[in-house]
């Protein structure tokens, strides 16, 4: 079963090669019954993007509004005497968002058969979307490429050693405003990726980063690379291959889709990251426990809210985990 956000940019690419007066839509169904349904179309006046939802009745439109979010306009339109919504893209760049939001409405619409449910799944899935779209982030900086490529290949990592697929992109937490990267079923991993020569000294940027409280294990794993100009393993490459693993697994692969645009990786700013590959050096993990050096709120005195600092692992480097070791901690119930 291929995904569903291929299955869209398939059908988006079919309207693009249509013909039509300026005055026509062409459209493709996506989702829905007969009695409710969810269309791709474009119009040709301007080529601009398009998703049309219905039949609904006026009245739906009028005693719950749309949210309003920037780049998309919304509107009502007639199709056979019958009233559909109509969001308009009319951000062109926007255009991977905008289709990876027509999969989430594709996932969520899955089995609705009337038009007051169908609204008000549509409705509540745009209040979530509004800041996809609202962001005016640019492309990922430096310390952030390194921050994701370093993720992503603790992504690889897991899945290469047992964990399922599916666990492991629930499991990614790095986009999100969560304290720690990683929420496993038996552990909790946060990563810190670089690379700078110097690998003892990491940093940590709150009192919640290696607080244990809440979690059944947390481990501090550091993933050290080299940069290059050139090489295989770069951003692109480490997105293309996740993909190319989840491409039977819909629903996952759409949830990492999301997750990739929250971390402000985009797409059509691929050129601007395919010139440096991350080689993985090294990946080591500790366990932090109530040995581990780390600043909580418990630790603290009281009054200090809040602290950024740094460790310095090679205090601790004989207590890292072999690397079989830290896949058996993430991976199993054992005790410490």
């Amino acid at each position: 079963m291929a995904s569903n956000i291929d299955h869209i940019a398939r059908a988006w690419e079919s309207l693009l090669d249509e013909l039509g007066e300026p005055s026509q839509t062409a459209r493709y169904r996506i989702c829905g019954s007969p009695r409710f349904g969810a269309f791709l179309a474009i119009c040709f006046d301007d080529r601009s993007p398009m998703l049309e939802f219905g039949p609904i009745t006026p009245d739906l439109v009028k005693d719950t509004p749309l949210p309003s979010i920037k780049g998309i306009d919304s509107g009502l339109s007639y199709h056979n005497q019958e009233l559909f919504l109509s969001l308009t893209l009319n951000q062109p760049a926007s255009i991977d968002i905008f289709l990876t939001l027509a999969a989430r409405l594709t996932n969520e619409l899955s089995g609705v058969d009337y038009p007051v449910t169908g609204y008000n799944v549509v409705r509540k899935v745009l209040i979530v979307w509004r800041a996809f779209f609202s962001s005016e982030k640019k492309i990922l900086s430096g310390p952030e490429q390194t921050g994701l490529a370093g993720e992503l290949i603790l992504v690889h990592v897991f899945m290469d050693n047992g964990i399922e697929e599916a666990t492991v992109i629930r499991a990614w937490k790095g986009s999100e405003r969560s304290h720690h990267d990683f929420q496993l079923p038996f552990a909790t991993v946060e990563v810190k990726a670089t690379i700078a020569h110097n690998i003892d000294t990491v940093s940590i940027s709150s009192l919640r980063q290696l607080d244990p409280m809440g979690t059944k294990k947390l481990l501090l794993a550091q993933v050290a690379m080299d940069s290059h100009d050139h090489g295989e393993q770069t951003l692109p490459h480490l997105v293309k291959s996740i993909r190319q693993r989840l491409s039977m697994l819909p629903s996952d692969r759409l949830e990492f889709e999301e997750k990739l645009l929250a971390s402000g990786y985009r797409d059509k700013d691929e050129s601007h990251y395919a010139q440096q590959s991350f080689q993985v050096r090294k990946v080591r993990a500790f366990i932090v426990d109530e040995n581990f050096p780390k600043l909580t709120h418990d630790s603290v005195p009281t009054g200090i809210v809040a602290a950024n600092y740094q460790i310095n692992l090679g205090a601790v480097a004989l207590k890292s985990l072999t690397f079989e070791d830290f896949i058996l901690a993430v991976s199993s119930n054992q005790n410490d």
